[in-house]
């Protein structure tokens, strides 16, 4: 037990130490690889000049960024395809060009991601399971005993949906660990956890409607009395703005704190752990949370 421990010790050392040389030599640079166009190299490092200010605005509001620094450019953040840019300008205008192209673009990577992963899985299923299929068996069967105990063994066919609503949140929200420019999560944007909320709850509404009729479903907005359905209306809308204000609060907030940090330091060591915590505790969790929120709301409508 004593060797293990002094390993890890070394290990941490070490670490500790290759980081403050890479502080020492290249703190304020950026890694490129690569060819130069100047000198040609593969790799190299560039001085950052950027401030604080700059970088948030960068990462956060890349089209305000390109407006207030004048880029001349600004269809490079668009791989560099005027085209692609000039197409997102016609939708969005220039003012979420870019944001809406991000957007758009890591949504369709997760879509992608998540298919084919399904895909995986379903044709690698065995009776001897492998590892990947004993993680996700084990998590389809979380899901699957909430909705059973939440709205009931005869609803187990809800598995899927909120199954798929979980795995979308985990994976937008574990996608800021990618080391790739430009890739950020999907629930940084309002847009997102708004149409997750919009989808979630407009679920609920319609799924009451069906079970109770045009007339009971009505009523329930008049209860206890016909007074209290402006004040029954806002509260059903205010759950769409409190499940995903939530999410997007939790993830947005980390995100800036994350980035301030990691400019105040450099980039030395204390973002990894903020990162982490944000990432993968915190997403997680908000994941988990709106989940068991969407599957609460809907027990309330449709379970006797």
């Amino acid at each position: 037990m004593k060797s293990k421990k002094m390993s890890l010790k070394t290990v941490l050392i070490v670490f500790f130490l290759i980081e403050l040389i890479i502080a020492f030599f290249f703190l304020g640079s950026t890694l490129h690889i690569g060819t130069n166009p100047d000198t040609g190299q593969k790799i190299w490092f560039e001085k950052k000049t950027e401030t604080m200010n700059q970088e948030i605005d960068f990462d956060i509001q890349p089209d305000l960024y390109v407006e207030k620094y004048n880029v001349e450019e600004p269809w490079k953040f668009t791989y560099g395809s005027k085209n692609l840019y000039d197409i997102f300008v016609k939708m969005f205008g220039t003012g979420s060009a870019i944001l809406n192209f991000r957007l758009w673009r890591m949504i369709l990577y997760l879509d992608i991601f998540m298919i084919l992963l399904a895909l995986f899985i379903r044709f690698k299923s065995s009776k001897i399971p492998s590892k990947i299929q004993v993680v996700f068996e084990m998590v389809y069967g979380f899901i699957d005993d909430l909705v059973a105990e939440t709205l009931g063994d005869n609803k187990r066919h809800f598995t899927k949906f909120f199954l798929t609503i979980f795995l979308f949140i985990f994976f937008s929200n574990w996608s800021a660990l990618l080391p790739i420019p430009g890739i950020s999560e999907p629930t940084k944007n309002l847009n997102v956890p708004l149409g997750l909320g919009f989808m979630s709850i407009g679920l609920v509404h319609f799924l009451s409607l069906r079970k109770k009729g045009i007339i009971d479903y009505a009523k329930g907005f008049c209860e206890p009395f016909f007074i209290m359905a402006p004040l029954n209306i806002v509260g059903e809308v205010s759950k769409v703005i409190s499940i995903s204000f939530r999410l997007f609060g939790n993830i947005f907030g980390g995100a800036i704190i994350t980035l301030v940090i990691s400019s105040l330091t450099k980039n030395v060591i204390v973002p990894i752990g903020l990162n982490l915590f944000f990432t993968m505790f915190a997403g997680t969790i908000q994941a988990f949370v709106f989940t068991m929120l969407a599957l609460t709301y809907l027990s309330m409508e449709i379970v006797d």
